[in-house]
């Protein structure tokens, strides 16, 4: 069935799958003393490549809505504070929740089995978004670190627009050169591979993904005159969640890039397929939320619930792994409603009170992170 449309359906489905997945992976190691989480955490280390994919939206998304707002200086400045008044308040405040932890530790109010992950001397390249550059370790509110990757391809858009503004051909360069330099980089200096970089090099293994995304906006037209495969989407997606955990680093990184691609494809045709009839982009706004929230909700839910009810046994513990999962919904859907979404309108008409012209630019409604 084809219609009409300027809805991502098949992306938002994707950011939603991806958070929990995302989630599903970290709450893995609260019980990796158990053999469930020794299992999960055997078969579902892949899903830590759905970050990619948000890179890959990303792209595509700040493509759709700025491409051709980012000429001059005033435009670029209102660009990067919209991305800001986004990202930025809830990155701060679940820092300041883990900062209170720290200080409650050194002031020896409460203790913790792994003190290095609260370095006070980390907390500037936290609060400057710069630990996907020089992060100590995964440290405070550690899912982050990808919010700090995303500022450094905001930061990189503006010029992404110039270079492929007059031939948009070049958009190929901007997606193969950083992947091939990543590449030669890891030879050269025998890390791991770029696919794993997180707190050392993380913002450079986003540049690709977000310059994939661009590059699928400027060749929409065509993508959405691909042939349709009925199913391929939908199985691509099973057999990753499945199966990836049997493929190398890179390969998973290919394969999250194809399925990124594979939704873009019936969001530009405006087709819908099994995945757009779930329903599931109706949960998309709370992503970020989820993302950000799953950490600080399992620190609360988890860790502090289970020294609270002293289980006789760790197996008793995993009983919080659901309730961490009610709680982290209700939390999720709240910090959209109550305090994101406020916060950010407050910020961007701020900033158009102080900067814009005499009829600001209207906030777009669809924001990612």
């Amino acid at each position: 069935m084809h219609k009409t449309t300027n809805a991502m359906r098949h992306l938002d489905s994707l950011r939603i799958i991806a958070a929990c997945a995302v989630v599903v992976l970290h709450y893995s190691d609260y019980f990796k003393d158990l053999a469930v989480g020794r299992f999960m955490i055997g078969h579902v280390w892949h899903f830590n490549l759905f970050v990619d994919l948000f890179f890959v939206v990303s792209g595509f998304v700040i493509a759709r809505q700025y491409y051709g707002d980012v000429g001059d200086g005033a435009a670029i400045g209102r660009f990067l504070w919209r991305r800001l008044a986004r990202i930025y308040p809830l990155h701060l405040a679940t820092l300041a929740f883990y900062v209170a932890i720290a200080l409650a530790l050194s002031f020896g109010i409460s203790h913790t089995g792994n003190p290095a992950r609260y370095p006070l001397s980390d907390l500037p390249a936290q609060i400057f978004l710069l630990h996907a550059f020089a992060g100590e370790r995964l440290t405070f509110n550690f899912p982050s670190w990808s919010l700090s990757a995303e500022m450094f391809c905001y930061l990189l858009f503006p010029l992404m627009v110039a270079i492929t503004a007059r031939r948009k051909v070049l958009v190929i360069a901007l997606f193969a050169l950083p992947a091939l330099a990543n590449t030669l980089w890891t030879v050269a200096m025998g890390t791991e591979p770029w696919a794993d970089w997180i707190n050392y090099g993380g913002a450079f293994r986003a540049v690709p993904a977000f310059s994939l995304g661009i590059a699928c906006y400027l060749y929409r037209d065509r993508i959405a005159r691909w042939p349709a495969v009925p199913g391929l989407l939908m199985s691509s997606l099973a057999a990753f969640m499945l199966l990836g955990s049997w493929l190398t680093p890179m390969a998973a990184l290919a394969a999250i890039y194809a399925i990124a691609v594979l939704a873009i494809q019936p969001d530009c045709s405006g087709r819908e397929t099994w995945l757009s009839m779930l329903k599931l982009d109706r949960f998309a706004p709370f992503t970020y939320s989820c993302y950000m929230l799953h950490i600080p909700v399992a620190t609360v839910v988890i860790t502090f619930g289970s020294r609270l009810l002293s289980f006789g046994s760790p197996e008793a513990k995993l009983v919080l792994a659901p309730l961490a999962v009610i709680i982290l919904g209700i939390a999720s859907v709240l910090s959209f409603r109550k305090f994101e979404t406020p916060v950010r309108r407050y910020l961007t008409n701020l900033y158009d009170r102080r900067f814009a012209e005499p009829v600001a630019a209207p906030i777009p409604q669809r924001e990612i992170a």
